[in-house]
């Protein structure tokens, strides 16, 4: 093989995708190899040309893998690899690797962001400080040192840790794996539920496993929504649902705000059915000032910001394609999905 890496872009019928492959500084290192339309036929017709494929959510079926004889790499750009057959790869001896992207890393951070809120009562402690509430119990501030403090001095009750808990991920997509990366480093266990699960490849490189809805619901102790807003999943947690969860268990919404149904979920906060809401997104956006949900002291509210970051999506691009160079040179590439034998 010459120097220059042949790469058949799975994607390349999407000009807006196309662009964004070729302005990449990274791009001079490869001969593009464009499909002509989104048929399975036209990505075959390249395949056996392809030294690696680079997909985002373009199918790359068996028939494709297959039919790439001179086929060592697939980079998904992306975490979720439910378009690829990572089963055939791996048995043509092709590794499979993703790359994380930067919304989706900003979407899950903010996940966290109101788990953690949630889990160590951060609005409390927050108010509890700015309202000087120390003045209304009897309290005088004292100088600290290493052993003379007053910890908790506002006796705010219910902090936790995520560490040992349960994460049911409701929507196991790019965004959710984000998610399932995070809980895992926190020392949570990882269920998840889609319509469709992963391949047990994918689920044993991830450390998730798949639960049905009910199930997952009744052992959560933070359930994440992450799915999009469908007419299938519109209300997909209502009454019956939040009365499946623990009433320690918190709701945590980082979708749309038509996944919930708000008024069951003001009742079930109201009556401590529900332990806490972390919520980014509404039915109605802003959230008037006539909802209860406002009037909550058990929820963590945020205006939709999930999705906003400084950070530039171009490193997205670059580092899909530097980790196909990355194999190329014979270094190990990041994400590694599968264990193709030889590698």
């Amino acid at each position: 093989m010459s120097n220059t890496i042949r790469l058949l872009v799975a994607d390349g019928t999407s000009t807006r995708y196309l662009k964004r492959v070729q302005d990449c500084p990274a791009a001079s290192s490869f001969h593009m190899m464009i499909p002509k339309n989104d048929a399975e036929d036209s990505l075959i017709a390249l395949a056996p040309d392809a030294d690696a494929m680079l997909c985002h959510k373009a199918e790359l079926t068996g028939s494709v893998i297959r039919a790439a004889t001179s086929l060592r790499f697939i980079q998904k750009h992306g975490l979720n690899c439910r378009n690829i057959d990572i089963a055939t790869a791996t048995e043509r001896n092709v590794m499979v690797a993703t790359t994380p992207l930067m919304r989706n890393i900003s979407v899950a951070e903010h996940a966290m962001t109101l788990m953690l809120a949630c889990a160590r009562k951060v609005i409390p402690g927050y108010q509890a400080v700015v309202n000087a509430t120390y003045q209304e119990m009897g309290l005088e501030p004292i100088r600290t040192s290493q052993w003379n403090y007053r910890g908790n001095w506002a006796g705010i009750e219910g902090i936790t840790d995520l560490s040992g808990t349960i994460a049911g991920v409701i929507g196991m997509g790019d965004i959710g794996i984000e998610i399932a990366k995070r809980c895992s480093a926190f020392g949570m266990t990882v269920y998840y539920y889609q319509r469709t699960p992963h391949p047990r490849e994918a689920e044993a490189a991830l450390g998730i496993s798949y639960l049905p809805l009910n199930k997952l619901l009744v052992v959560s102790d933070y359930v994440v929504l992450v799915i999009p807003h469908t007419p299938e999943s519109e209300e997909l947690i209502g009454a019956r649902e939040l009365g499946l969860m623990k009433a320690s268990a918190t709701l945590i919404n980082v979708g749309r705000g038509g996944l919930i149904d708000e008024e069951a979920l003001i009742s079930a906060l109201q009556s401590k059915r529900l332990a806490m809401a972390g919520l980014d997104v509404y039915r109605m956006e802003p959230l008037p000032d006539s909802s209860p949900l406002i009037r909550l002291p058990n929820v963590v509210l945020l205006p939709h910001t999930g999705g906003s970051s400084n950070l530039s999506k171009d490193r997205d691009m670059s580092a899909s394609l530097e980790n196909i160079k990355r194999f190329f040179r014979g270094e190990r590439p990041n994400g590694i999905m599968n264990a193709p034998q030889g590698h």
